[in-house]
């Protein structure tokens, strides 16, 4: 799954420290990194041929200036991977985003995209922006939204930090739905990257229709809890055996609030997560639980397709 890696970056600056954190997946398979960049055409140096050559000229000096420095950029970040004996291609392109990113995925035979693109809200916190969300709709394999999540303080001032160690403490939300399954066969590989602990984590979700009575659904819950954490006690055991150290928990609660709060109580370094559940309907790739856990989760999301 994780042979050759699609990296879109626009230098932003955790950029060499996600490559850091992904190199590690080189033991579970990682063969090349992809590393592109794309010159946005609807940019401010957008060229577009009007007619109007004494406007024309100066952009296409802006563009070429661009792609230069861009290739530059892209042959420092090689030399480090390169040196982690992991092969690698650089591209530089113009044109938009989201179809770039896209084709340079099909045509390179991608098998992961990285997206580590974040914004800031006028608050000054993280949001997951509409590129990420895109490249996830538009992905045919799985996305890896990388996140800096480490806050310390340091001589009074919170600093910034990415985290390394990505895939140490994973969490995995199942709904036993197949999108889940592959994102279980996902984790199995991930403990060749360094992968120990695990953290498996079913919801059973509070009174899901307002016309069933609470004293039925109150032992038709007990009846789900009890049943679940029966099979995560089976896939428990399955993973010890591959080596995990693994923990269970079944939350009642609201998907999206419980992934999340679990995430950061039980400090995992990386959610696991399929991209729609049970609920999926035909032609939609992009479930509204993971969604919103991409959007709010301060810790990594790797969202399996």
């Amino acid at each position: 799954m994780f042979e050759r890696i699609l990296y879109p970056t626009a230098f932003e600056e955790f950029s060499m420290p996600i490559l850091h954190a992904v190199s590690c997946l080189k033991p579970s398979g990682l063969e090349e990194i992809i590393l592109l960049h794309v010159i946005e055409t609807d940019g401010p140096y957008a060229t577009f041929d009007k007619g109007y050559p004494d406007i024309l000229e100066p952009a296409r000096v802006k563009v070429e200036t661009l792609r230069e420095a861009a290739a530059r950029q892209l042959e420092s970040f090689a030399e480090y991977l390169l040196s982690r004996g992991i092969r690698v291609r650089t591209r530089v392109t113009i044109g938009q985003l989201i179809p770039e990113i896209m084709k340079a995925a099909t045509d390179t035979d991608s098998t992961l995209i990285i997206a580590g693109r974040q914004k800031r809200d006028i608050l000054g916190e993280l949001f997951v922006g509409s590129t990420t969300d895109r490249i996830i709709r538009k992905s045919k394999v799985p996305v890896l939204v990388a996140k800096y999540h480490t806050l310390q303080e340091i001589e009074g001032e919170v600093c910034e930090h990415f985290c390394v160690d990505m895939f140490s403490r994973i969490l995995y939300p199942t709904d036993w739905s197949a999108c889940a399954e592959r994102a279980r066969q996902t984790i199995r590989l991930l403990h060749k990257a360094g992968a120990s602990e695990l953290v498996l984590l079913h919801i059973v979700e509070d009174l899901p229709y307002d016309d069933i009575p609470r004293s039925l659904w109150e032992k038709t819950r007990q009846d789900l809890v009890e049943r679940n954490k029966e099979k995560l006690e089976v896939m428990k055991r399955e993973f010890a055996e591959e080596g995990f150290r693994v923990k269970t928990r079944v939350i009642q609660g609201k998907p999206t609030k419980v992934i999340l709060e679990t995430a950061s109580e039980e400090d995992v370094s990386l959610i696991v997560m399929g991209s729609h559940g049970r609920g999926f309907i035909e032609g939609i790739l992009w479930g509204s639980v993971s969604q919103r856990v991409v959007e709010y989760s301060e810790k990594p999301v790797l969202v399996v397709k």
